[in-house]
């Protein structure tokens, strides 16, 4: 029963992580970590509770206590070192300020983690006497391993921690390796699952992505003890499964373990920080006494910036009420803008407090006038306030509205280097303007005139030479948000060798345009399904000024359209040969064991958000899959050259002609997340029935779903609705990889399409960014949407 008020007045609010890695476990991703660490990190995360729950063992526990006893033994005789007693002062310090409490993430029979945890004064030996029971053998016992076979089931290991006094957590419940979604991937009973959720002797269920979660079994709200076979509330937390000391930046989502310790914290209402206090809690029907803090990506990132230090996109700023303050930011927002926008955290001690902003519509008000006296071009302000550790943080994103440089008002240019804001060298001043150049500010080949540019293509705009080498300068006229020189690679380097067909004198260019005023048309040529052309603009006096490689006729003027017009019924050039599948090329998809996954370049530019790009393995790519009249699915190819200085495409290439290679590039694992609508048919009686596939799981539901049994606002009523909106498939709705696409990026979310070697389109519904891995998270990589 719940406490009263007057016994709850004696306890307070405190920050736990009970699922903690150390380098004891194998997998443990920064081996080079010390206990005391460890222990300064739970210290900056503001933690009072932590424990050690390696796998399978509890060696790091022991080795923690080890070090703590040969100090004291040391410090005993009078032998320590000045470093030694710091080290020892220190974890001192710490330790009066954090309960650290010995435990072990349990492997059970079929693969389902339990984490036991038990009291500081517990003996090693005695713990290590509960993981023998529990089925772990003698000889690994210290190895920290995370597969063990013929251990107990896990219905057994929760009897035996029990019994052992220690406390029982099912880790992970709804993520890999999760007692509930080990149930559900295996398709054993509900019986079974309910064993494993509501048993006497399991004290807490942990979860990933808990607000975000919705699934039947794997969303805390189905454990409040009001669902029919469930009636056992539970204690629903959050562990952060910590396998490194700071959670990775989240462009490096395709890591495992990606988080660090106090990432994923809960908040327990206690009267101190003992383990018999957290038992009792747990033992108790007190579920308001636990809470569970949400966060979301940007909340991510303060943490990333706060702990990990300011960046050349995000700087950390702690401001007072001083007006002086605030109007001294113009610089590092001046900075941000000349390095493409960035976000300035204002609230916030580089590495330690969080302050907050005490008067944040006095802050934002001042930092607006600030750079609107101070910076031109005027960079665009977004402000966000959010709720941060209990604070008020305010969250400036800056984007660049305009090409560089962004200048102050004394004429000084600032930019982000080496994670500080510094007055701009004379060096990264002409490569602001290179870069103002490349991004479409004026040409010095303008010739004072407005000139209609296409808007797609590229353009050398200035070439010369040094050390034997030439160095060129590249316009790209792409709108496509994000173009970079990387992604432009394949037509940038076309645009080259063009040029310098023109520069040595091996094409005369006056003889093959066709000129229609000071607009011509010098090639036109099909590359995969898409003609693209090679245009040129001559000055008054007739003196060819601009030449545009690459070119589709998306987004042209009237006066360049009605040029291509006159062309009508002329040949096309073929960039293509004959498909030979014998060719050697296309083996070389694999170097050594590791597929080889290059740059992605731009096959077309479609309507205003829709695209299409190569998807490269090797020397191959994958512009697309298509089906022809008769149904028969046939495949656009690329090749790169030996020499890597061209490439070849093969349009239309027939299932039967492609080789395992060519197959291994096309086949894609599915996503771990979401939600895939196999089926959509009609009933006699004309009801609209529907089969879906639980991608986390893999289950596919056994009997159809009709609409009007499933429940408004589910998952599975979006994916159905928006299956029927998505049939039948439009290209222009789509950005592509190869034969992978996603439509509708949502903030955590986003629905991808695939097409498989039949030709079969597969979508995959609210999948979510953050477990997105391998080629759908460099799908969305490479549209700039992580």
């Amino acid at each position: 029963m719940s406490l009263p008020t007057e016994v709850r007045s004696g306890m307070r609010w405190m920050r736990a992580d009970l699922h903690i890695h150390t380098p004891a476990s194998e997998d443990y991703v920064e081996p080079e970590v010390t206990y005391l660490d460890i222990l300064q990190e739970a210290e900056r995360r503001e933690l009072e509770i932590i424990a050690f729950t390696d796998h399978n063992t509890v060696h790091g526990y022991e080795q923690f206590q080890r070090e703590l006893d040969f100090l004291g033994a040391l410090e005993a005789a009078g032998r320590l070192t000045a470093d030694e007693q710091a080290r020892i002062d220190e974890y001192r310090r710490l330790l009066k300020k954090i309960t650290v409490l010995p435990g072990f993430e349990f492997t059970s029979h079929f693969g389902a983690h339990v984490l036991g945890i038990f009291p500081p004064n517990r003996p090693i030996s005695l713990i290590e006497t509960t993981l023998l029971q529990l089925g772990v053998p003698a000889e690994q016992l210290k190895g920290g391993v995370c597969g063990i076979s013929n251990t107990r089931h896990v219905t057994d290991a929760y009897e035996i921690i029990a019994r052992a006094g220690g406390i029982v957590i099912a880790p992970h419940i709804n993520g890999p390796n999760g007692v509930v979604t080990e149930t559900l991937r295996m398709g054993t009973s509900g019986q079974s699952r309910i064993a494993v959720s509501q048993s006497l002797h399991l004290h807490a269920l942990e979860f990933v992505n808990f607000y975000t979660d919705h699934e039947k079994f794997t969303s805390p709200g189905f454990y409040n003890g009001k669902t029919e076979h469930y009636d056992r509330r539970m204690f629903c937390i959050q562990g952060s499964d910590a396998h490194r000391l700071r959670r990775l930046p989240q462009s490096d989502g395709q890591v495992v373990h990606k988080h660090g310790i106090g990432d994923r914290y809960i908040e327990l209402l206690l009267p101190n920080n003992s383990f018999e206090a957290l038992r009792n809690l747990f033992a108790s029907l007190d579920f308001d006494r636990v809470r569970v803090p949400k966060r979301d990506q940007k909340q991510w990132a303060v943490d990333a910036v706060r702990f990990g230090g300011s960046t050349e996109r995000q700087v950390l700023r702690a401001i007072g009420d001083d007006p002086s303050t605030v109007a001294l930011l113009w610089t590092d927002v001046a900075a941000l803008a000349n390095a493409g926008g960035g976000v300035l955290v204002l609230g916030c001690e580089p590495g330690g407090k969080v302050l907050g902003v005490a008067r944040p519509d006095y802050v934002s008000e001042m930092l607006r006038k600030s750079i609107a006296e101070q910076v031109s071009p005027n960079p665009y302000l977004s402000f966000e306030l959010m709720s941060y550790e209990g604070q008020d943080v305010m969250r400036v994103e800056v984007k660049a509205s305009e090409p560089p440089p962004y200048v102050g008002l004394n004429g000084t240019i600032y930019v982000r280097r080496d994670g500080e804001t510094t007055i701009a060298d004379r060096s990264e001043i002409i490569q602001l303007c290179r870069r103002a150049l490349a991004e479409g500010a004026s040409s010095p080949l303008d010739n004072g005139q407005d000139l209609d540019l296409p808007r797609s293509g590229v353009e050398i705009v200035t070439c010369q030479k040094r050390a034997g080498v030439w160095l060129y300068e590249v316009r790209d006229l792409r709108t496509t948000a994000g173009v970079t020189r990387d992604r432009a690679q394949g037509l940038w380097a076309y645009a080259i060798s063009r040029h310098e067909d023109l520069r040595d004198g091996r094409v005369d260019l006056q003889s093959q345009v066709r000129w229609r005023g000071r607009l011509g048309l010098w090639r036109a040529y099909r590359q995969g399904s898409r003609t693209k052309y090679d245009l040129v603009h001559r000055d008054a006096n007739g003196v060819i000024d601009h030449v545009f490689f690459g070119v589709s006729d998306w987004g042209l003027s009237d006066g360049w359209m009605a040029l291509l017009s006159e062309r009508t019924g002329e040949p096309i050039e073929q960039e293509t040969q004959a498909f030979d599948p014998a060719d050697d090329a296309p083996q070389q998809l694999v170097v050594g064991d590791e597929p080889l996954f290059t740059d992605s370049t731009a096959l077309f530019e479609p309507d205003i958000w829709a695209e299409r790009r190569i998807r490269w393995k090797g020397r191959g790519g994958l512009a697309g899959i298509h089906r022809d009249a008769h149904g028969q699915p046939s495949f656009d190819l690329m090749m790169k050259d030996k020499d890597g200085t061209g490439q070849q495409s093969y349009p239309g290439v027939p299932l039967e002609k492609l080789t395992d290679a060519w197959l291994g590039l096309i086949r894609v694992a599915r996503p771990r997340t979401g939600i895939e609508v196999i089926s959509a048919t009609r009933s006699e009686d004309g009801e609209w029935q529907y089969v879906f596939r639980n991608l986390r799981t893999g289950d596919v539901s056994g009997v159809p779903w009709r609409l009007q049994d499933i429940e408004p606002g589910t998952v599975r009523e979006y994916a159905a609705r928006m299956y029927q909106q998505d049939l039948p498939l439009d290209e222009e709705k789509i950005r592509w990889w190869g034969n992978l696409g996603y439509l509708r990026p949502m903030r955590s979310q986003v629905d991808l399409v695939f097409v498989d070697e039949q030709g079969e389109v597969h979508f995959y519904y609210a999948a979510r960014r953050e477990e997105l891995t391998g080629e759908w998270r460099e799908l969305l990589e490479l549209y700039g949407e992580v």
